[in-house]
Formats: C-alpha cells, sequence, structure tokens
C-alpha cells in the first residue's frame, strides 16, 4: 500500500502529539513527586529536624531547604 504525502504527515503529527502527551504526563508526575518532597521537607523543619536529615530523606538540595525554612518564618 502506498501512503501518500498527507498520510505521511498525518502519521507524523499523531505521533508528535503522542510524543507531547507522554512528555507533559511526565512532567506533571515529576512537580507532584517535588511537591511531597517539599510538604516532607517543610514537615521536617516544623518538627525541628536539621537540614542534612531532610536533605537525606527528601533528597532536595541544603540551599532548598534553607528557602523552605524562610518562607515558613514569613
Amino acid at each position: 500500500m502506498q501512503q501518500t504525502k498527507e498520510d505521511l504527515e498525518a502519521y507524523e503529527y499523531a505521533r508528535m502529539r503522542e510524543t507531547d502527551e507522554k512528555a507533559e504526563k511526565m512532567l506533571v508526575e515529576q512537580k507532584a513527586k517535588t511537591q511531597e518532597k517539599i510538604e516532607i521537607a517543610k514537615n521536617g523543619i516544623k518538627k525541628g529536624y536539621d537540614n542534612i536529615v531532610i536533605s537525606d530523606i527528601t533528597s532536595l538540595t541544603i540551599e532548598q531547604i534553607e528557602q523552605l525554612r524562610k518562607e515558613i518564618d514569613k
């Protein structure tokens, strides 16, 4: 079966949309994981844990945790 130029373009467009949708889903999942880590870190801060412990638990950087401390203190 011979594919026309239009068929090929439609196929390529559908593949691009599929790729975009997968990338968007991965981004949403990553944002949710990051938000969960932030909430865990905030709870650790409120409980008095030090930055190293919070970083070990959440994999957030010390700088990120220090920024969260500043936000909580506001």
